[in-house]
Formats: structure tokens, C-alpha cells, sequence
């Protein structure tokens, strides 16, 4: 039997929803509103403060200004004020150097290199690069640029007078472990980076990924065609020491060897969820893997590694990754510069998040730095970690 509303009851009951509907909304507003003030007195706080100090320090330092400097030092000021480790400021040289590494192609004479006291030291040299063809090696140390002192021009200003257009010359000298100098000229070139090599090794194959840029799902895939094409018995990847790269070539990549799947998600500032790094299965191999690993290996490559020992059931060698999980976008700007700063996290679809605790190999070979310089490439005999991924390989 159903039962009869008032009209006068019905209209109360729609007079309780929409007050309960207005004080909701109400509050909701005045919660995002009363945020909102906050943010912009926070803002105008800091530019108050910014602009009480560039008054004082323009109207008293006796050191003269250097305003890219300037803004340099406060994008850095902020970005360091982010809790946020992964964030970073790139100046406009920077952010263009980024977009080289990044697309797989520089322009320069070849070489990589890191301030250590007044000078620069090689601590990279690009395969089939003029610096290459100079016979400059890693570890070497640059002293002169153009034939100016580094004691006198600065290390900093020296690292950008390497930089410069295709066809560009530079002179640079050279020291090297032992003593030697020497002075060269050398022609700034357009250089693919070589981010993926390999070797076979009693039958097996030992790829090496330095890095994931634009080139390196295409490189990676040639090279495992190659390995195919010889019938080899097993793929020993090597993986230590990646750190930098984006994680889109891992779809091709990862669809060239293993099964269907679905390898990880993104989950965004909101907590929304996405689906990436989905393989299709069609080209799967179904060979003996193992992946080399250590403390250096980041976020990309420990996807990675992580793919391989879920998928197909490879097995991880060396010492405890870093941890990494955290993706990043880039924000460029009109004068060239841009941020990057952590917008998602990559979760696991088959195990557990390696945030902050890293990947756990199989076999742990912990090396010694001594050690690890002198390891050469695809050499067994100069390398515990690679010894001991062969052995595994092969026994899976």
C-alpha cells in the first residue's frame, strides 16, 4: 500500500536539500576561495621580499650585476624551496643542451664534462665524435680553451665555450693522467648518440643502455634483430649507471621481447590512474634473460628491469637500484628556459613499488668504484657483475 506525501511535508523536505545543498556549496567555495587569498598573499609576500632586496643590493654592492645571473639564482632559489629532489631549473644554454640529449643528437666536439676544482674533466666521449677521432679519453682534463687558462676564464664560462654551432672550431688543451698534453682543433659536429650497444659473448648477447632518448627504442631494436638473426641463446642487458632518459621508448622496446601485458601505471597529482607501457606480445622472445643493475640505475631503466624479471622471468644482477619512481614534465618558457618538476609517480602492475627501496637483484654483486673503472666494456674478465649474469643466463 503506498503511502501519501503532503504537499506541505514535500515542500520541506526540498527546503532541507537545497539549504543542505547551499551550505554545502557554501563551504566548499569559501574553503577553495579562502586557499586562493592564501596563494596570492603567500605570492605577493615573497615578491615583496625579492624586490626589498634587489632595492637594497642594486643601490649598495660594489660588484656589478649580472641580471641573467640574477633570475638564474631565484629559479634555483625556488625550485630548491620545492619539496620536490627530481625538480630542476634549466637556464636557456641548458634547456637547449637537454633538447639535444633528448631528440638523441648534439652539436659539439663530443665531449661530457664536470668541474673538478679550476678545470674540466672528460668524464664522457661520444663514439665516432671529433673529440673521438682526437684520441681525448675519459678522465682526461681540459686546461685550455681557445688558448686561455682555465685558472683565468673560469671552468664554468670555460664548459661554454665548448658549446657552439655545426662547423664551429674550437682549440682545446688536454692533460692526461700520466701528464701528456696536448692542443687540438676541433670542428663542432651534428653526433647521434650511440645510447644502445652490443656484443655476442660465448652465444650470448650483452647489450649495453646508456641512456633512453628518442633513437634508443629504434637502436635497441636493431640491435636485438641483429642478435636474433644469429641465432643467439640468451640477452644479458646492462643497465647500470642509466639514470637519465624518458620512459616512451620503453614501449617499443618492451614490445619487441616480451609477452602481452601491461607493465606499470602512472598515477597523477589528483590520484588518477593510467595504464602505460602496455606490450602486445606479438614479438616476444622467449629466451634466457638477465638484467645488470646498481645504484645508479633510475626510474626508465628500472622500469626496465624491472619488465624483464616480471615478464619473463629474468633475473636481476649487481646492487640495489635507486629508488625512483617519480615522472617528470617540462614547462619551457619564452626566453628559453624551462622547469621540470614531478608530476606523476610509475606504479608496478605485478610487484610492488620500488619507491625509495629500489629493485632487489637476484644475486647481489656489490663492487668497489676502483673496481667499477676498471671494467671494460663486454669484458668478463675486467667485470664480477657481467661474469656472474652470463653464468646466471646461461643455467635459466
Amino acid at each position: 500500500m503506498n503511502k501519501k506525501v503532503s504537499l506541505g511535508v514535500a515542500i520541506s523536505l526540498v527546503a532541507v536539500a537545497c539549504a543542505i545543498t547551499f551550505v554545502l556549496t557554501m563551504t566548499v567555495s569559501l574553503n577553495m576561495y579562502n586557499s586562493m587569498v592564501s596563494g596570492v598573499q603567500e605570492r605577493e609576500t615573497i615578491n615583496a621580499k625579492i624586490k626589498e632586496i634587489d632595492t637594497f643590493v642594486r643601490g649598495s654592492s660594489i660588484y656589478e650585476l649580472d641580471e641573467t645571473d640574477i633570475l638564474g639564482g631565484i629559479m634555483d632559489g625556488y625550485i630548491s624551496g620545492l619539496d620536490d629532489k627530481y625538480a630542476k631549473y634549466y637556464t636557456t644554454s641548458e634547456y637547449y643542451k637537454k633538447q639535444q640529449i633528448d631528440s638523441g643528437e648534439i652539436i659539439g666536439i663530443g665531449v661530457e664534462t664536470e668541474i673538478e676544482g679550476d678545470y674540466l674533466k672528460v668524464t664522457q666521449v661520444h663514439e665516432h665524435s671529433p673529440a673521438e677521432v682526437a684520441e681525448i679519453e675519459k678522465g682526461y682534463v681540459i686546461t685550455k680553451v681557445n688558448n686561455k687558462d682555465l685558472l683565468n676564464i673560469g671552468a664554468l664560462q670555460a664548459q661554454k665555450q665548448l658549446e657552439g654551432d655545426e662547423g664551429t672550431k674550437v682549440t682545446i688543451t688536454t692533460k692526461a693522467p700520466d701528464g701528456t698534453e696536448n692542443t687540438v682543433t676541433l670542428v663542432r659536429q651534428v653526433i647521434e648518440l650511440q645510447s644502445v650497444k652490443g656484443k655476442m659473448i660465448d652465444g650470448y648477447a650483452y647489450i649495453k643502455i646508456s641512456t633512453f632518448n628518442a633513437l634508443t627504442d629504434d637502436q635497441f631494436i636493431q640491435l636485438i634483430d641483429k642478435f636474433e638473426s644469429q641465432s643467439v641463446l640468451g640477452y644479458v642487458f646492462d643497465v647500470r649507471g642509466t639514470s637519465e632518459g624518458d620512459i616512451a621508448p620503453l614501449q617499443n622496446m618492451l614490445s619487441r621481447i616480451l609477452p602481452k601485458s601491461t607493465v606499470a601505471k602512472k598515477v597523477l597529482s589528483d590520484g588518477t590512474e593510467e595504464e602505460i607501457l602496455m606490450t602486445d606480445g606479438t614479438m616476444e622472445i622467449k629466451k634466457p634473460m638477465t638484467v645488470i643493475v646498481n645504484g645508479n640505475t633510475a626510474c626508465a631503466a628500472e622500469l626496465f628491469a624491472a619488465a624483464i624479471r616480471d615478464y619473463s622471468g629474468g633475473v636481476l644482477v649487481g646492487s640495489v637500484t635507486a629508488g625512483k619512481t617519480e615522472l617528470q614534465t617540462t614547462k619551457s618558457f619564452k626566453d628559453g628556459s624551462a622547469v621540470s618538476i614531478s608530476t606523476a609517480r610509475v606504479i608496478l602492475t605485478k610487484s610492488e613499488s620500488f619507491r625509495d627501496v629500489g629493485l632487489k637483484p637476484g644475486y647481489i654483486i656489490d663492487i668497489t668504484q676502483q673496481e667499477e673503472m676498471a671494467i671494460k666494456f663486454a669484458d668478463p674478465t675486467t667485470d664480477s657483475q657481467l661474469q656472474k649474469a652470463l653464468e646466471t643466463v646461461a643455467s635459466i
